[in-house]
């Protein structure tokens, strides 16, 4: 676009331009003579002057022709040498037009948001810690990023929001992606600038809220129970922050202020959806747990954290209250010969990625792992969970499922860390089973 602007200007002025003289007082004369003959001829015809008029008119003036008109007339019209071009001035718009053009841009434009849509375009790969297994990119496809180059892409989005503070969407955007790797103070950091610059959105305080529960080992005490509070003053019907509250209150030992929440999230979601069945399993196990708040039956969808959620529940409530586009549905279990390294503290990630194209997780799910003796853990994958514009399950044709125990809780693969993967799946498909099995080396 550029470039067309500057054609539009400097072309014309590198142009040679030729103009003509004024027609000389001969050039004229001669012009004049022959009008008013033919003025005279029209008489003629029309009757309006007889011949010996005609005659002496036209005698009169072909005299005054003679006495006025040289007898060699210098030409009307000759071609004058070209004006020296302006050189400076082409000089100027080439070079004032594209730097006026990145000055203004980088000063009030969101440079990030390209870097963003390269990613959602195909450009970008996986984020940190996508197995290496399929890392190939189709023929004639960009070469896959690499786990460093997806951190590098999230560190270039940190240094641009320091230069642009003010962009709430894009201190959203680095909050999200933080979060997703795994860097949850960092995250923390991003969501505190956001909610400052939108101090009243619920859902955003609610993300904030379950960035804060990682960055504390799970723990709700302190910030991330204040944040879940203002949230739920804002919108009660908050279905991400009343599952936060509800696992809050059970974690500090509120079983009754806990079963409130999750009756209330009951009341919010389809009878006939995969959610109201997790919500009312929650709810059961919520009433059998011991009032010390420590459950009497594994409440393995009843996660700590929600972001993204673990329970599907979770999941409608981490996007729209009603689901739209494509969702992948199953359950994770664990070998048995890799069952006791799994240990308190560990991270559970489940995610999906497109077959072929870009590695870029298409749907991501974060939680504490549960104890070997709760799995099977059951998940649900949606567009709700994307991680860039344009870049979720509903955008590709087949995708896989791969579920990961992170041994450091970070998103990034690491010696020890346990995993499975799936084969490949169609957006919308259900009863997916993934076996955690491998211990990376």
């Amino acid at each position: 676009m550029l470039l067309g602007a500057l054609a539009f200007v400097v072309v014309p002025l590198m142009r040679t331009h030729a103009h003509a003289e004024p027609v000389s007082d001969a050039g004229s004369n001669v012009a004049i003579y022959k009008s008013q003959r033919r003025e005279l001829d029209e008489e003629l015809a029309r009757g309006a002057i007889n011949d010996a008029e005609h005659d002496a008119a036209l005698g009169e003036l072909s005299t005054r022709v003679v006495d006025e008109v040289p007898v060699q007339p210098p030409l009307s019209v000759h071609i004058v040498a070209p004006r020296a071009r302006p050189w400076w001035l082409v000089v100027v718009f080439a070079v004032a037009m594209p730097l006026g053009a990145f000055l203004l841009y980088n000063k009030i434009g969101a440079p990030q948001v390209i870097e963003m849509t390269g990613v959602a375009r195909g450009q970008a790969t996986a984020p940190s810690g996508m197995p290496t297994e399929q890392a190939g990119a189709p023929n004639g496809a960009e070469p896959p990023m690499s786990d460093k180059q997806i951190l590098a892409m999230v560190d270039t989005l940190a240094q641009k929001m320091q230069q642009n503070p003010g962009d709430p969407r894009g201190w959203i955007l680095l909050a999200r992606s933080q979060n997703a790797l795994g860097r949850f103070t960092e995250a923390t950091a991003a969501f505190e600038r956001a909610v400052t610059l939108t101090p009243n959105d619920p859902q955003l305080l609610a993300d904030y809220a379950d960035a804060s529960v990682m960055a504390q080992q799970g723990r709700f005490e302190g910030k991330p129970y204040a944040l879940i509070k203002q949230s739920l003053k804002i919108d009660p019907n908050g279905m991400k922050a009343l599952a936060l509250a509800g696992t809050a209150e059970l974690r500090m030992g509120n079983r009754a202020a806990s079963l409130v929440h999750w009756e209330k999230l009951k009341t919010l979601v389809p009878k006939d959806s995969a959610d109201y069945r997790e919500v009312e399993s929650i709810i059961a196990e919520v009433k059998a747990s011991k009032p010390d708040g420590n459950p009497g039956a594994p409440v393995a969808t009843a996660p700590p954290s929600a972001s993204p959620p673990a329970a599907p529940a979770m999941q409608a409530a981490a996007g729209n209250a009603a689901k739209t586009g494509a969702t992948v549905t199953g359950k994770v279990v664990v070998a048995p010969d890799v069952a006791a390294k799994v240990a308190p503290g560990d991270t559970l990630f489940v995610f999906a990625r497109a077959k072929e194209g870009p590695r870029m997780p298409l749907a991501v799910l974060r939680v504490p792992a549960p104890k070997p003796g709760a799995f099977p853990f059951t998940f649900e994958l949606s567009d709700a969970m994307a991680m860039a514009p344009g870049l979720s399950l509903s955008s590709f044709a087949e995708v896989v499922i791969e579920a990961r125990i992170s041994k450091s809780g970070n998103a990034q693969l690491q010696s020890g860390d346990l995993s499975g993967i799936t084969g490949v799946v169609k957006p919308g498909a259900s009863g997916i089973t993934v076996t955690i099995g491998k211990v990376a080396p």
